[in-house]
C-alpha cells in the first residue's frame, strides 16, 4: 500500500473511570433502582477498581499502573505491522513501551520525558514515509498552541501539505 496512514487514539484513565460510573446509571436505568446504584458505587469507591490494559491487569490509581508510567497510545493502520515496523516503531527515540495487538494495531507507551506530538512525527516518518515542509509544520503547531485547551480536537493536513 502506497498511501500508508496511522490513526491515534488516546489511552486514557478518565475515560475508563467514566466509563465504570457510566455501566452502574444504565444499570440503574434497567433495574429502576437508585439505591442499589449509589450502594454498588459505595462499594468500588472502598475497593481498588483494576483494569485491563494491553499490558495486563492493574489497580486503576496504582502508581505502577502503565497509565501512570507512560503516556499510553492505540495506533491504528492501514498496512500490515512487519517485523522491521515494529523495529522502526521501538526504536523511535521516546517510545518506552511497545506491544503489537494485531496485524493493524499496536499499544504505544512514551516516555514521560517525550512530546507525544514529537514521537508521532517521528515514527510516522519512519514507518509511513510522510514529512511535511517546514512551513506546513510550523502552521500546525500554531494551531495546535490555539487549540491546546479543547480536549478533544482534530488537524487534518492533506498529502499535499494543505491543512483542512
Amino acid at each position: 500500500m502506497s498511501n500508508k496512514k496511522i490513526a491515534w487514539e488516546r489511552w486514557d484513565e478518565d475515560v475508563i473511570e467514566q466509563e465504570i460510573v457510566e455501566e452502574f446509571y444504565d444499570q440503574e436505568d434497567d433495574d429502576g433502582d437508585g439505591e442499589t446504584v449509589e450502594n454498588a458505587l459505595t462499594f468500588l469507591q472502598r475497593i481498588p477498581s483494576l483494569v485491563t490494559t494491553p499490558m495486563g491487569m492493574y489497580q486503576l490509581h496504582d502508581k505502577m499502573n502503565i497509565m501512570n508510567q507512560f503516556d499510553c497510545w492505540m495506533g491504528y493502520t492501514n498496512f500490515d505491522i512487519t517485523k522491521s515496523t515494529e523495529e522502526s516503531i521501538e526504536n523511535t527515540e521516546g517510545v518506552e513501551l511497545l506491544n503489537i495487538m494485531t496485524r493493524y494495531r499496536f499499544f504505544l507507551g512514551v516516555g514521560k520525558m517525550f512530546d507525544f506530538s514529537s514521537v508521532r512525527r517521528l515514527i510516522e516518518e519512519s514507518v509511513c514515509g510522510s514529512k511535511l515542509d517546514e512551513d506546513t509544520e510550523e502552521a500546525i503547531d500554531m494551531i495546535k498552541d490555539s487549540i491546546s485547551s479543547d480536549r478533544y480536537c482534530a488537524i487534518f493536513v492533506s498529502q499535499s501539505g494543505e491543512i483542512l
